[in-house]
């Protein structure tokens, strides 16, 4: 057998089909005007290494597609990124300034004023003056001190209905 496939012609082919002995050594198919034996059809190998090697660069070329892809996703993600942050940096800065004028105490006088309210200084004072002295009341046992915490719990709790009952005047 040789692995370089010979052209024939049709006379020689049809010679050969009828004094074939052995159907292996009998043409079986065209291939680009020459024909091939059973047994050279069947020994003839496939390339493996070729197919492997094509597989991975395939793949390798795959995954390079996909990574530049997302390079590319991602550069866009940044950008955006920045231009928030460029925007929120704009607003910070507006804010800033807003929060120095309202700590102004010109622009304070100004509202205040607006506002018809004037300076401590410019209204007539009034003294209240107290005749009775302060004084500190010190038990010594606990008896009448609970006493007195149960009558200021009493005296809360009718305040408390006096101003319910007066809301619901």
């Amino acid at each position: 057998m040789t692995n370089a496939l010979k052209p024939i012609s049709e006379k020689k082919l049809q010679r050969a089909e009828a004094n074939a002995k052995d159907t292996s050594q009998m043409p079986v198919c065209r291939i680009y005007d020459t024909y091939t034996t059973k047994a050279e059809a069947e020994t003839k190998k496939i390339p493996y290494g070729e197919i492997i090697i094509i597989c991975i660069v395939t793949i390798m070329a795959l995954f390079v597609t996909y990574l530049s892809v997302r390079i590319n996703e991602i550069n866009t993600e940044i950008s955006s990124l920045n231009s928030s942050l460029a925007e929120i940096r704009e607003k910070t800065a507006e804010a800033k300034a807003e929060l120095a004028d309202k700590k102004d105490i010109t622009e304070i006088r100004k509202a205040a004023e607006a506002l018809g309210m004037v300076r401590a200084e410019t209204l007539p004072s009034h003294y209240v003056s107290v005749e009775s002295e302060d004084e500190i009341v010190l038990f010594e046992d606990g008896s009448e001190d609970e006493e007195i915490s149960f009558l200021s719990l009493m005296s809360a709790l009718r305040d408390s209905i006096n101003s319910f009952i007066e809301y619901l005047r």
